[in-house]
């Protein structure tokens, strides 16, 4: 076995050889995956999509999980949540190489929620008004409305009409935010109910 082993590091107990510290970035991704699961397990939501990224362009990292109610009798387009996790070169060595920084070391959080509508001059700034009775003034909120543009305008129906609401929290959390994790969740759930309830 110590034939494998670099001759420095050759009589080291084996704990000093393979210890390995998570990331800010893996310890929220483990609470923040268990508590969604823990949800789809229990028959409140389904998941219907999970990434677990890293780009080697930038060396950046992203977790993220989309579900919508699991509620039968739910409409053909369902309205979705993504909860996304997001990490950078700077947070990763500025932790692994304990480096003094001017900001706080950490990552990420945003949301996404998803759904169709049909009057695009009037039903975004409502799903704004929902959200924000939900989630107060925490988050800041960017509605964007979108549609498939190789049609005729005319021809376009009310289901031609997605509108993306995300909330960013602007700011960085760190394993001091981990007790809000399950919070966050709620706020979601409740979000989807008030937004399929609305539509």
């Amino acid at each position: 076995m110590l034939k494998l082993i670099p001759p420095k590091m050759q009589g080291l107990e084996v704990s000093e050889v393979v210890m390995f510290h998570p990331t800010i970035f893996d310890n929220i991704k483990v609470v923040l995956e268990g508590a969604i699961y823990d949800q789809d397990f229990a028959g409140t939501i389904e998941i219907i999509n999970r990434m677990d990224l890293l780009d080697l362009a930038n060396y950046s990292r992203r977790f993220a999980v989309e579900f919508q109610l699991a509620a039968p009798g739910r409409s053909v387009h369902p309205v979705t949540a993504t909860i996304r996790l997001d990490t950078t070169l700077a947070d990763i060595a500025g932790e692994q190489l304990q480096q003094q920084s001017a900001e706080k070391i950490g990552c990420t959080i945003c949301i996404d929620f998803c759904l169709r509508i049909v009057d695009m001059e009037r039903e975004p700034a409502l799903v704004v008004l929902g959200l924000q009775e939900i989630w107060g003034n925490r988050p800041l909120i960017v509605p964007t409305v979108s549609f498939r543009a190789d049609e005729p305008y005319a021809k376009q129906t009310r289901t031609d009409y997605e509108l993306k609401a995300t909330l960013d929290f602007q700011r960085k959390i760190d394993e001091g935010n981990i007790e809000d994790i399950h919070e966050l969740l709620e706020h979601c759930i409740q979000s989807l109910v008030h937004l399929d309830r609305y539509r």
